[in-house]
């Protein structure tokens, strides 16, 4: 008996966890008003998702005001009816990530089988909340140049937000805040690393490439506020919350490959002439399609992106110059060691190398380093980091 009560508050447990968790869902709230302007007590509100035929039905109470708290983002059908007026519907209501979308209606004297449609459409001042943020749909994810397909590029597009540049772990920074006090939501779902305190999804890489993708084309739309709601507390910064796509009753889905190199593009900085021309090339592709496995009741949506990149980074090195390599006979002595100076003279395994104009004498030259000679890359031409440096170039496949 005692281990059934503990399964039931595990049980309980996760599931206030999950309902905790779902902030990815937006809000449809109002009041019903008769013609006068008065309250209509017990008025029903019928919430249909016009993409899944599912449908939620709610009263209003003693003050007219009906309340549907938990709407994935999407377009919306709304109707409100009680006896002595006219059915009122609202079609082509669109709930965006985490908003809270206030629809009132006002009934009119009449028979409830009449049916009076509002096409007017939502207000587009938010008198409900004061978050200071913005919303990015698929469409604008979508048709938007985006460097990378990394949906935090389009965050920058929001007041007060800046990108760090690549080479380190950063996200973004909003209104002068750090990194560290951002928070991440994916699907209502906490994605902010433990250690680095950003996000975890398309998390910065050392060269500034995002080791993992979440795909765009499985975003329906995402939500960023730079002065976001106490509700979400413990951090200051902004929250970037993502709405992820879900199937509804029509099969659908899409394939894609992107195709990005250097071809055209002239030298980088860092990789001159003559050094060999360090490639770019970018290859990401995949695949989405989502559906209906019981038709107005349970859905699925798979997504699936693959990143194939060859990328030339350029990279500063101490490399000798020819002068300073040794030969089988004998290598001069290092510019910068005058004649005499016994402090600053050359050293062998034994004792200080002593000759006459600063020559190292052929015994003197390592059988091994002789042979590793020709391996080293020379800088004959000065890199743009002065002499005694290289700047070569490397692959870095991902």
């Amino acid at each position: 008996m005692f281990k059934k009560e503990i399964s039931r508050v595990v049980v309980v447990c996760l599931f206030s966890w999950l309902a905790f968790a779902q902030s990815q869902n937006g809000r449809i709230l109002g009041t019903v008003t008769d013609p006068s302007g008065a309250v209509v007590v017990g008025a029903k509100v019928v919430i249909t998702d016009s993409e899944r035929g599912i449908s939620q039905t709610y009263t209003s109470n003693a003050s007219g005001d009906y309340v549907a708290p938990t709407l994935r983002p999407g377009l919306y059908t709304i109707t409100a009816e009680a006896a002595g007026f006219k059915k009122l519907e609202r079609p082509s209501i669109r709930v965006e990530v985490g908003q809270d979308l206030r629809i009132d209606f006002q009934l009119k004297t009449g028979s409830a089988s009449e049916v009076v449609t509002v096409m007017d459409e939502a207000p587009l001042v938010n008198a409900t909340t004061d978050v200071l943020g913005g919303t990015f749909t698929n469409k604008a994810i979508n048709e938007l140049p985006l460097n990378g397909r990394d949906f935090q590029n389009l965050v920058t597009l929001r007041p007060g937000v800046q990108r760090y540049p690549g080479g380190g772990f950063l996200s973004i920074s909003s209104n002068g805040n750090r990194p560290e006090d951002n928070n991440f939501i994916v699907d209502g779902t906490d994605n902010n690393d433990p250690y680095y305190a950003t996000t975890v999804i398309n998390a910065e890489g050392v060269q500034g490439t995002p080791a993992t993708h979440l795909p765009i084309d499985a975003i329906q739309e995402f939500n960023a506020e730079e002065q976001p709601p106490a509700e979400y507390g413990w951090k200051p910064g902004a929250i970037v919350n993502v709405g992820l796509k879900s199937g509804t009753n029509s099969l659908h889905g899409d394939l894609y490959d992107f195709e990005r190199n250097s071809g055209l593009d002239a030298r980088n900085f860092f990789n001159p002439v003559p050094g060999k021309h360090r490639p770019l090339r970018m290859h990401q592709f995949g695949a989405t399609v989502g559906g209906p496995i019981v038709k107005d009741k349970f859905f699925f949506f798979t997504a699936y992106e693959g990143t194939r990149d060859l990328v030339g980074n350029s990279e500063t090195l101490n490399s000798p110059n020819t002068v300073h390599l040794p030969t089988p006979a004998s290598a001069p002595n290092c510019s910068f060691i005058a004649a005499g100076d016994c402090a600053n003279s050359l050293t062998d395994a034994l004792a200080d190398v002593t000759a006459a104009s600063q020559v190292v004498p052929g015994v003197s030259v390592s059988q091994l380093s002789t042979t590793l000679a020709p391996l080293f890359p020379t800088n004959d031409v000065v890199s743009s980091d002065g002499p005694g440096f290289l700047n070569i170039g490397f692959p870095n496949r991902n």
